[in-house]
């Protein structure tokens, strides 16, 4: 549990958030077609949603590569090493991408899923694409793994009260599909 939750030494969290976080063991149906057993860190207030959302990951069998804490030595809270990896993960205490505001990962009432089929595209005020994350990253709302606006998934965290990052626009300056985010 310590080494879970350690603190970025880079952006240390308030000792009150790290006290709101629960890290909660979840199981879910892989890529390669059997179940596997991760951990992802979230706010307290929000887990049994996040629990919800992995009974029925499992129960569509909807493949999830890895749910691995992002304070795991593999990514040394590095959110980019993370989404490389194909890594869904929660809590991070960390600032939204080009801004100086703390992300809603920063108190654990937000996830992301599958990064590689459901990437981060940040744009311009003229709404020319800037940015994608990660890097070569393709969204084909085809691909297994990928979440779409009609995705059951995305139906029940919208349905829990959680916004979508793939329902955001160019003229917001982003769209992430891998997003889920609890406004509490």
């Amino acid at each position: 549990r310590e080494a879970i939750l350690a603190q970025n030494p880079e952006s240390p969290a308030p000792q009150e958030i790290v006290e709101s976080l629960d890290i909660l063991t979840v199981t879910y149906y892989g890529f390669d077609g059997r179940t596997h057993r991760g951990q992802m860190v979230v706010n307290k207030r929000v887990a049994s949603d996040v629990e919800k959302f992995f009974a029925a990951v499992l129960a569509m069998k909807s493949p999830i590569e890895k749910v691995i804490p992002i304070s795991n030595e593999k990514y040394r809270w590095d959110d980019e090493t993370s989404c490389d990896d194909n890594n869904s993960s929660g809590y991070n205490y960390r600032r939204i991408f080009g801004t100086d505001r703390l992300s809603n990962h920063a108190e654990g009432l937000a996830f992301d899923i599958n990064p590689v089929q459901n990437m981060y595209i940040g744009y311009d005020k003229d709404m020319n694409e800037v940015f994608r994350f990660p890097k070569g990253a393709v969204y084909d709302e085809r691909a297994i793994g990928t979440l779409t606006k009609d995705h059951p998934l995305v139906m029940l965290m919208k349905s829990l009260g959680w916004k979508w990052g793939g329902d955001w626009k160019p003229e917001s300056g982003r769209i992430d599909y891998q997003h889920f985010e609890k406004i509490l």
